[in-house]
């Protein structure tokens, strides 16, 4: 074993990597349980990864088949085919889950201030590849369901003159979802996004080992020779959480899948019949409630895109020498009223669209944009408290 060892340092520095980056890397006494939903994120895309890897080989993408294939190949036909579209299905949801738990973490501790700036930026970019991923997944089972709410995605860039309809004929192939649309969101799927993901992942870990975690208090620099090895005593502790997630998921996986599958997706796609009530999945309500609230189309998709556009620009907008909301009051005030604005338009999403849900999906985009803009004003009240 020792031989074997010394030849893979000699060639490769596993040892010297496994030193330095798991052994030597430490982090914060204080550090909370939030922190957690890094690694839960990164369990998840593995898990989404290893399961799509064996759908994949039994999905045919054609419209005539892909229905059959998912409902009845894969559930009934391959030996553990159900637990993998399970598996599959319900990751995506757990996937979402803590990806937003990870970002609203990220938020509250200032995670995207200096030396981090670039390491939000990563972050943000897997987010934008997880929404374009699970978008571009949803239509695969090619049910009723899905098909219309791939029909809503399609259309929304017509609301740009000019371009729209070109970017919308290019999604979609033609004129309707066919063969061809079919075929682009599974490579991108399956291929593209995945891929991507993968390597803006090991860059995003990586800088997290070279800038260190924030701390929760908000001090930096902190003293990094003070803190706890990441190994073995934090990476047993988020394995034992780890373990406790998975066993909740596994559950919901095994038992209690009804959320995750709904009844009107396992009736085939049909162009010639709407459903009563297209809405997206639980994790992008929010930008569908910002969009159907707004009267004028091309004002609702500007409105959901600058939501997202802003989250990049956090680390522009919040320049106070402050970090953490425990130590900032007025932060943590408005990321209150931030967190409260998103679930409620996450609820509201789910409700139908009348002109009172309509007023107060207008409402609430409102506070949620007024975090955003009240960053700059907090970040000068901060400056001048401490320059005082």
């Amino acid at each position: 074993m020792e031989k074997i060892l010394n030849f893979l340092e000699s060639r490769t520095k596993v040892i010297t990597f496994w030193k330095e980056y798991m052994i030597g890397y430490k982090v914060p006494r204080e550090l909370t349980f939030p922190y957690v939903f890094g690694i839960l994120s990164l369990i998840m895309y593995l898990v989404q990864l290893t399961s799509g890897m064996v759908l994949v080989m039994y999905y045919k993408p054609t419209t005539q088949m892909a229905f059959d294939t998912v409902n009845f190949l894969i559930e009934k036909y391959v030996p553990f085919g159900w637990f993998f579209r399970n598996l599959h299905a319900a990751g995506a949801n757990f996937f979402m889950a803590v990806v937003y738990m990870h970002i609203l973490t990220g938020i509250y501790y200032n995670a995207y201030k200096r030396p981090r700036e670039i390491t939000w930026i990563l972050g943000w970019l897997l987010y934008v590849l997880l929404i374009l991923e699970t978008v571009s997944g949803y239509v695969l089972p090619w049910g009723q369901l899905s098909y219309w709410a791939t029909v809503v995605t399609t259309e929304m860039p017509t609301a740009f003159p000019k371009i729209g309809e070109f970017i919308s004929l290019w999604m979609k192939g033609g004129y309707e979802l066919g063969d061809i649309a079919l075929g682009r969101f599974y490579s991108s799927h399956t291929v593209i996004y995945p891929v991507v993901m993968g390597v803006i992942i090991i860059l995003h870990l990586l800088l997290v080992r070279i800038n260190g975690i924030s701390h929760p208090e908000g001090i930096e620099p902190y003293d990094k020779e003070s803190g706890y090895p990441f190994f073995p005593y934090v990476l047993l502790k988020e394995a034992g959480i780890a373990m406790f997630f998975m066993a909740i998921f596994l559950t919901f996986v095994f038992f209690y899948m009804h959320p995750f599958k709904s009844p009107d997706n396992f009736e085939p796609a049909n162009p010639l019949r709407t459903p009563p009530h297209v809405a997206p999945e639980w994790y992008l309500l929010l930008y569908y409630e910002v969009f159907r609230s707004v009267p004028n189309k091309l004002l609702g998709v500007i409105l959901f895109g600058l939501i997202l556009f802003l989250l990049l620009l956090m680390p522009l907008l919040d320049f106070s020498p402050k970090r953490s909301a425990r130590k900032r009051p007025l932060f943590f005030a408005l990321f209150v009223v931030f967190l409260i604005s998103a679930i409620s338009l996450t609820v509201l999403g789910t409700l139908k669209p009348t002109p009172k849900n309509a007023y107060l999906g207008m409402f609430f985009t409102f506070l949620l944009l007024l975090f955003f803009i009240s960053l700059p004003i907090i970040s000068l009240i901060e400056r001048r408290e401490k320059n005082a």
